[in-house]
């Protein structure tokens, strides 16, 4: 289930309709999961009969996988923009800006980030355990990189395993950002209110402030 994957009828839709089915689907996958997903539901939502739906994309799993595929493209330009940002600074600071990017992508995109927790969290998907080793693997070799790059540095200890301190990172990461989605975002799309509540700048701000203290203290060279 690759961004790249052809759905050829899909594509030669005018702009518009493409548009219309992707929200549609997308809002209807963030808010109910895959399993309980109602493609009545979806289509009504899109405009479209569901016979044009399956012509599309062929089944509800072809549908999912283009919507993951795409959610799935939308985390790594996250992480890709932050490491290319962030070259050259020190770990701590590209630390930080990588759960800030986190919450900034969860408050700007929570219907995509409910699709992208849910499988983590529930395997939801079709295929969900390769769906879940993909999103794994995409992340901790990103968080990887950036422990090594601190360790070549000399801003780590030396006797860290890059692998195991990609994971522990990749765990409390990953929880916090989910825990922030359920208490500020999932409430408010769960009930079809709107699109979350993001105004928790200060409360976020102090959590990762608390984060970035225990890694460090943690991590860093003894001087």
């Amino acid at each position: 289930m690759k961004p790249e994957v052809s759905h050829p009828r899909y594509e030669k839709l005018e702009p518009g309709t493409r548009q219309r089915i992707f929200d549609a689907a997308l809002k209807e996958f963030g808010r109910f999961g895959y399993r309980s997903a109602s493609m009545n539901r979806l289509v009504e939502g899109a405009g479209i009969s569901k016979g044009a739906l399956f012509k599309y994309f062929g089944t509800k799993s072809g549908l999912f996988g283009y919507v993951y595929s795409s959610t799935l493209s939308e985390v790594k330009n996250v992480l890709r923009e932050v490491r290319d940002k962030t070259f050259g600074e020190p770990f701590f600071t590209r630390l930080e800006r990588i759960i800030t990017a986190g919450l900034e992508f969860t408050a700007r995109r929570p219907l995509s980030a409910a699709v992208y927790y849910r499988v983590i969290y529930t395997g939801d998907a079709p295929h969900g355990n390769h769906i879940l080793g993909e999103i794994q693997d995409t992340s901790k070799r990103f968080l990887r990189s950036l422990v090594e790059d601190g360790m070549a540095k000399g801003e780590l200890r030396e006797d860290l395993d890059p692998e195991r301190a990609a994971f522990i990172l990749q765990s409390v990461l990953d929880r916090f950002l989910q825990a922030h989605y359920l208490e500020f975002m999932a409430p408010a799309l769960d009930s079809g209110a709107g699109e979350g509540n993001s105004g928790t700048g200060r409360k976020n701000d102090q959590w990762v402030q608390e984060i970035i203290h225990i890694f460090r203290n943690g991590m860093r060279v003894e001087k």
